[in-house]
């Protein structure tokens, strides 16, 4: 095969094709990359055997071939290179690389040897715009724990239903739920997929801007990405499912709240921040909601440190309440929203905290109290 390519372009596509080589002792081809070049598209596939990721676009040649490149050596030398045209050509088993002043001549590996990429025979379930997509992932992907013992909260719920893609995650002390709305109505479908394929998603589609097209079967689904710029690269990311059944957590969700308050995320997460200095070993901290006062007290101690005891004005109606809680996850759910006020919902010292983004009906974060 020989064709050519910017340096720019090529630096994107072989950084996004080595996020899934790593060192395989057991199958070292899965450290390649297989480069496949047909009908004037130019085509990067990897694969670690849990993510496939394949990259196509068009290239200026008329000619084919197929050839599998150690990706490490191939990312470090294109990552290296100043902005011109690149020339490729294979003779054999040889990837030789002309840039400028720069010659190479990388030793490939026969390409019958790599896996064949996944393929899903069924039809596009829906298509989302990669940002909410990303959004969504985002938003819930980060309080996954992956656990060999419990495989089904490993890995993040995708729930599409009627007309909306629900997204949740749970490492069974705090869950998050984010509800995407889609363009038409759906048939339901629940699946799990494994937390790095939403964090991979969320790094390799943030580069353009498009839609993604989803597709399911049994045991895969598919994220097929369609830029809005027509010389981006077209890239499908196809996953492995997570065998299992996701707890129905919509039992723990509080239909009822006793203590309803309002607060400005900022203050909120700083005073929060300030007193996680004095808490102990196991990160707790006290909150007090005073309704008559509109104030919340903000409790911390430490038999090694010392104490901190702070009070913040906020919107509170209901009952007096006190919770202890893990102030570092209470963080974590702040540091999610994107609004500048936080609704915060307490029903008593061992019921789950709800936490809201006010103004955005669309996802919550529950927190599990701290029992002493």
């Amino acid at each position: 095969m020989k064709f050519k390519i910017s340096s720019e372009e090529l630096k994107k596509i072989v950084s996004i094709s080595s996020r899934v080589c790593g060192i395989n002792l057991t199958l070292p081809v899965l450290n390649n990359i297989l480069l496949t070049l047909e009908n004037g598209n130019l085509q990067f596939f990897s694969t670690n055997l849990e993510i496939g990721i394949l990259i196509t676009i068009p290239v200026d040649s008329k000619e084919k071939g197929k050839i599998s490149i150690p990706g490490k050596i191939f990312s470090e030398f294109v990552n290296s290179l100043p902005k011109q045209d690149v020339e490729i050509n294979t003779d054999n088993f040889i990837v030789n690389l002309k840039c400028g002043d720069y010659n190479a001549k990388i030793l490939g590996q026969d390409p019958k040897d790599f896996p064949v990429l996944p393929e899903i025979k069924e039809k596009t379930i829906t298509n989302i715009k990669s940002k909410d997509l990303i959004s969504g992932f985002s938003k819930v992907s980060n309080i996954v724990s992956p656990l060999d013992t419990r495989t089904e909260i490993s890995g993040i719920l995708v729930n599409f239903k009627k007309d909306k893609l629900i997204i949740c995650g749970t490492d069974s002390i705090r869950l998050a739920e984010k509800t995407i709305n889609l363009s038409g109505r759906i048939k339901d479908l629940s699946v799990i997929i494994p937390q790095k394929t939403t964090i991979e998603i969320g790094y390799i589609f943030s580069e353009y801007e498009g839609n993604v097209g989803v597709i399911v079967d049994k045991s895969q689904i598919s994220f097929d990405f369609n830029p809005k710029n027509k010389k981006d690269p077209q890239i499908s990311i196809v996953s492995r499912l997570i065998e299992g059944s996701f707890p129905e957590y919509k039992e723990i969700i509080p239909k009822k709240i006793k203590t309803e308050s309002i607060f400005k995320k900022d203050d909120l997460y700083n005073k929060i921040k300030i007193a996680g200095l004095f808490s102990s070993k196991i990160q707790d901290i006290k909150l007090k909601f005073h309704p008559k006062s509109s104030k919340l007290s903000i409790l911390a101690s430490s038999s090694n440190i010392g104490e901190s005891q702070s009070q913040l004005k906020g919107k509170i109606k209901g009952e007096e309440m006190e919770v202890n809680l893990n102030w570092k996850y209470f963080l974590d759910g702040l540091s999610i929203m994107n609004s500048s006020e936080v609704l915060v919902g307490v029903n008593d010292a061992t019921s789950p905290i709800i936490i809201r983004p006010v103004g955005d009906n669309t996802y919550f974060y529950i927190l599990m109290p701290k029992t002493v």
